[in-house]
């Protein structure tokens, strides 16, 4: 992380910039995310890990879960998600939803030159390249490859190129279970995901994010605008200070415009707890947000 002076430096350069960008806005429209994530830690997890430290003496409450906005698809008719592959190495869009049990047909078209392949799957397989989880090889350049797939049991899933040195550079996606039957409460096994965007207006969506109190939940977020930002969450009054201690509040720094990272993190400790940006002015702009704990 650089030093404080010198992002105040970035600062002003981000304003100038922003400020051109504004007189802009009118002809010109934002560049689309990517979907990149950070390199990997360990081989089976692209996640920055973290927890707090006190276990949960009761069972968690669950959260609402989220709603089906698509018609899930079926075995004779499945539905259709289409998704690019790039020679950045990245896949997007790089997080999907689907509802427990649905038949899915992943329609990848690869836009660059490099050879592509997907697979999919269990999470554990599909990014250790494990042999027999399904996939579809050698998509090349300007080529469009199917596979079908079925979303049985309770994830998570994920989905990953493992052309040499492809997945190694952050080449996956996560898919996230939806509607009747899909877990409600993220475990550290099975983390809930949330995904989350920011942008140049240094806000995020959501702002305010309901959590069982002992709950694992994957941040999946994605900078959708120019200027860089970070991402700290833990107890509120750390995040406001921003001291960041790697355990009880932890970040992931640098959040490049147009790419996407994850990190996760277990809410096992009393509360109150929050998440913030803190890249110099855009919390005090207001670049926070909340976390609510239920059943407590």
């Amino acid at each position: 992380m650089i030093g404080r002076s010198s992002k105040w430096v970035v600062f002003l350069t981000v304003i100038a910039v922003a400020a051109a960008l504004s007189a802009c806005s009118a002809t010109a429209s934002p560049a689309a995310p990517t979907w990149t994530y950070a390199p990997l830690p360990g081989a089976s997890t692209v996640a920055a890990t973290t927890q707090a430290t006190t276990s949960p003496t009761e069972a968690p409450t669950p959260v609402p879960e989220p709603t089906i906005a698509f018609t899930p698809g079926t075995a004779a008719a499945p539905r259709v998600v289409e998704v690019s592959a790039n020679d950045l190495l990245q896949f997007t869009p790089g997080f999907v939803q689907v509802a427990k049990g649905e038949t899915v047909t992943f329609k990848i078209h690869n836009a660059g030159k490099a050879v592509h392949e997907f697979m999919v799957g269990p999470l554990a397989d599909a990014f250790a390249d494990k042999e027999g989880t399904p996939e579809v090889a050698d998509i090349a350049g300007g080529d469009s490859k199917s596979i079908t797939t079925t979303f049985d049991g309770d994830g998570p899933f994920a989905f990953a190129c493992h052309a040499p040195g492809h997945f190694e550079h952050g080449m996956l996606g996560y898919i996230q279970l939806v509607g009747p039957g899909a877990p409600t409460i993220g475990t550290k096994d099975n983390p809930r995901l949330v995904w989350m965007t920011m942008d140049d207006t240094l806000k995020f969506m959501p702002d305010n994010l309901p959590v069982a109190k002992g709950e694992t939940i994957r941040f999946v977020f994605t900078n959708t605008g120019q200027v860089t930002h970070e991402f700290q969450v833990g107890p509120a009054d750390m995040v406001e200070a921003d001291k960041v201690d790697g355990v009880l509040n932890v970040e992931k720094d640098e959040i490049l415009a147009g790419h996407s990272y994850s990190l996760d993190y277990t809410f096992d400790g009393s509360g109150p707890y929050a998440f913030a940006c803190h890249e110099p002015g855009h919390y005090e702009a207001g670049m926070k947000g909340t976390v609510e704990l239920t059943g407590t």
